[in-house]
């Protein structure tokens, strides 16, 4: 079925769930062509949700950057990492108040906004994203904790993420690096979990087997569709993949989202609610 022709045998399509970095822009220059085939989706009236495991901006933030490139959506068609990780904080550790916090604003915001408070002192949870001005202090921090018997959250395991440039090290490697020193396994919220597929699919309505998962890296964002049991896409504008025999691959495989099919008789036909 794994094809990178562009004439690909497509399944009925009544949603689309995407990735952002690397599937629509990379840092801030727009991937015209996927772009324009969001576009044209909206203009027929798909629905689609963004999933994003960069935890540093917000719903509203990734509404206002996508404006600038010509799409408009709003701050409820994104699930961000941040607002997962501060989701399942409350929800897994109820009696839990004290999280530190090493991440952008957003994550502490998200945090913040579940009722947590946000501390460096004798902290119940710890929650990690990316954080680009880390410091040694703040990993000592999060070690300590955790060697205490602090729970320990990550946003999401990505190592790499695209820059319009090349890429720079993502959340995952931060992540690692206090896993390894801690020897204690974090409690991942981001892909390749399925949890904010989970998400986007309640937003969305759509049944699972017409609902594509579109992404650039193998690792996570088709694990994480796979996961939960949708046709995935991976398109070749981000991540390069690699190659790892016991990873589930993806269903298809495109250079471009103008290869993807969306044919008119289905598009704007009546939402299905998933099982």
């Amino acid at each position: 079925m794994v094809s990178s022709s562009s004439h690909l045998n497509w399944p009925p399509i009544a949603g689309v769930i995407s990735d952002l970095d690397g599937v629509l822009y990379r840092g801030d220059a727009a991937i015209v062509d996927a772009i324009e085939a969001f576009e044209r989706w909206q203009a027929a009236g798909l629905p689609f949700c963004f999933v994003t495991n960069n935890s540093t901006h917000t719903p509203e933030d990734v509404a206002c950057k996508l404006a600038t490139f010509g799409l408009a959506i709003g701050p409820n068609q994104v699930v961000t990492s941040a607002i997962a990780a501060a989701e399942i904080a409350r929800a897994n550790y109820p009696d839990a108040k004290r999280v530190y916090v090493i991440g952008a604003a957003s994550l502490s915001n998200a945090v913040a906004a579940v009722g947590l408070d946000i501390s460096d002192q004798e902290p119940e949870i710890v929650v990690m994203g990316l954080d680009r001005h880390i410091t040694h202090e703040k990993t000592r921090i999060a070690v300590e904790a955790i060697l205490n018997g602090a729970a320990f959250i990550g946003t999401n395991p990505d190592l790499l993420l695209p820059t319009a440039n090349g890429f720079e090290p993502g959340a995952g490697a931060m992540i690692t690096a206090v896993a390894a020193a801690t020897q204690a396994k974090p409690l991942i919220v981001g892909k390749p979990e399925p949890h904010m597929i989970e998400t986007a699919l309640s937003r969305l309505g759509t049944v699972r087997s017409a609902t594509l998962m579109i992404g650039d890296q193998i690792a996570t964002d088709i694990q994480a569709g796979k996961r939960a049991g949708l046709p995935t896409v991976l398109v070749t504008t981000g991540v390069p993949p690699r190659g790892d025999p016991a990873l589930a691959r993806p269903d298809f495989i495109v250079s471009s989202l103008a290869e993807i099919e969306v044919p008119p008789t289905l598009v704007g036909t009546p939402r299905q609610r998933r099982a």
